[in-house]
């Protein structure tokens, strides 16, 4: 009877060892279970975020390759104006504008010496021309020089000439990233003429004139073509 008992108890024991084992199983598996949802949740949300991702690089790189084409498209509207508008730091001279004599002639101080420049590539009309609405020009390009540099810091750019006959230098005058040679002959108040050697904007200078003339400004108001 005894042996029995015995064995009935050790039965019950292993049963609730069993139970209580297979609980714990199942709990562990419950667990198991939860995470890999969670991680495939995470595998979901990684996948959808390299999508996006491979979207986002997409679109960049089209916007790289539109940013590329205007760059380009900048750099070839560079070239066609380089020849026209040079950096400062390619000009020859910096220097003080002390006298303006009329349209195309100043006064310059370098270095404590006082020269004169005419301006490469136009002729304003003279200040002593018998024709008054000529004189009244004259007077009108001089003022316009005056307001443009007198008393101001401009850069001389020199072409081939040093020097014309008159023993006054030959440039190119900017200030303040205006080209004063040009800004004339646009306003109407100087022709654009050839003096050889120094032709390198004559092109440019041609240009201006042929707009300042279709426009009927200054000169071309009273001059026939």
């Amino acid at each position: 009877m005894n042996k029995w008992k015995t064995i009935a108890i050790i039965l019950l024991v292993l049963f609730l060892l069993a139970s209580a084992l297979g609980g714990h199983i199942q709990s562990q598996n419950i667990k198991l279970r939860n995470q890999v949802t969670g991680l495939q949740e995470q595998v979901i949300t990684l996948k959808t975020q390299n999508e996006t991702l491979e979207t986002q690089n997409e679109n960049l790189s089209v916007e790289i390759r539109d940013l590329k084409s205007e760059i380009e498209a900048l750099r070839e509207v560079i070239n066609n104006l380089k020849d026209f508008f040079l950096p400062l730091n390619t000009f020859g001279t910096q220097t003080t504008v002390v006298k303006v004599i009329d349209g195309d002639t100043i006064e310059v101080d370098i270095d404590g010496t006082i020269y004169k420049v005419r301006y490469i590539g136009i002729d304003t009309p003279e200040l002593n021309d018998k024709r008054a609405e000529f004189c009244a020009l004259a007077q009108e390009a001089t003022r316009y020089n005056q307001q443009l540099v007198e008393g101001e810091t401009v850069w001389l750019e020199k072409d081939i000439s040093e020097t014309d006959l008159y023993g006054r230098l030959l440039r190119y005058v900017y200030v303040d990233g205006i080209f004063v040679n040009a800004e004339l002959v646009s306003q109407g108040l100087a022709w654009a003429k050839t003096y050889e050697p120094d032709t390198k904007y004559w092109d440019y200078l041609e240009e201006l004139e042929m707009e300042a003339k279709q426009a009927g400004r200054g000169i071309w108001a009273v001059q026939e073509e």
